[in-house]
């Protein structure tokens, strides 16, 4: 059964579900809650999950496809580095960046990170995967298709995608065991360079029989398709664009209990690592799930 190491931290089969906890230091990030200004104040909100988060991952550009916050490398790793620096130097937790840029995920890895958390898939930045084999660390690859497909089933689709990724990895040489995927709840295809990217519209994979939202929902009730890639499962639904979609919610502060719900129901359905904005909140609706799904 498939199970890999997240830095240090076992997840997938036999091992128990791991939440992610979200911290941002990028000032447009979508939820603000998750918003840091400082290295100490990062370091302040990480503590105050200590029982209820597994890893830690830090962001320095937002990446919420319907909204432009591309920021150049160098301001991107100037965020990042504080932040991840104070985390490992006082945390005996494992700390992965969000990044797909091979200099931002280099600094970040030299300064204590031990995961890289890539939104592309290795698709952008295939050299990224060498920086993660040197530092001997983990890599979460994204499903991010480089065309739509339209017609074909959007699990076959997304499998297709983390394929390709899966053998980019393989060929530089990143060992298995070091990969978990990620499906890709919210995000569209994939940019063809890395600059500014903003997607929008009701079909934005490019197909007028899956809505975003409806594309989102499916994903979801078939994360247990995704065993067939040998790999663990993170899924990241926290308070996503569909939920509010769904509750007719405009701000991400108000769906706290939608967001728990979609998060009970990725465990059900058999996600293995759950990113969240939330630890707290989202560590009891994993224990509920984790328990329901184990019973025979």
């Amino acid at each position: 059964m498939p199970h890999a190491l997240l830095g240090k931290i076992s997840v997938g089969s036999g091992y128990p579900v791991r939440v992610m906890g979200v911290i941002n230091a990028s000032p447009e990030s979508f939820f603000a809650k998750s918003v840091v200004k400082s290295a100490e104040e990062a370091l302040e909100l990480a503590q105050s999950w200590l029982g209820f988060v597994d890893v830690i991952d830090v962001g320095g550009m937002s990446t919420a496809p319907y909204k432009d916050a591309w920021v150049p490398p160098d301001e991107e790793a100037e965020r990042v580095v504080p932040v991840v620096r104070a985390l490992a130097q006082n945390l005996d937790l494992p700390i992965s960046v969000d990044t797909f840029r091979p200099k931002v995920a280099e600094e970040a890895l030299r300064a204590g990170a031990s995961i890289i958390n890539d939104v592309t898939g290795l698709k952008l930045y295939p050299d990224l995967c060498k920086v993660v084999k040197d530092h001997d660390a983990s890599l979460v690859i994204m499903a991010r298709e480089r065309e739509p497909r339209p017609g074909a089933d959007p699990v076959d689709r997304l499998l297709s995608a983390l394929r390709e990724s899966l053998d980019i990895a393989m060929t530089c040489g990143l060992e298995p065991e070091r990969i978990v995927v990620d499906p890709g709840i919210g995000f569209p295809v994939l940019p063809k360079r890395d600059e500014p990217y903003v997607v929008t519209g009701e079909y934005r994979h490019g197909d007028e029989k899956w809505p975003w939202w409806k594309w989102d929902l499916y994903v979801i009730k078939n994360l247990a398709k995704f065993a067939e890639l040998g790999r663990p499962v993170l899924v990241g639904v926290s308070r996503k664009s569909f939920i509010r979609r769904l509750l007719g919610v405009q701000s991400p502060d108000g769906v706290l209990p939608g967001s728990l719900a979609a998060e009970t129901l990725a465990v059900l359905y058999g996600a293995d690592v759950v990113r969240t904005h939330n630890p707290k909140e989202t560590w009891q609706a994993v224990r509920i799930a984790e328990a329901l799904r184990s019973l025979k």
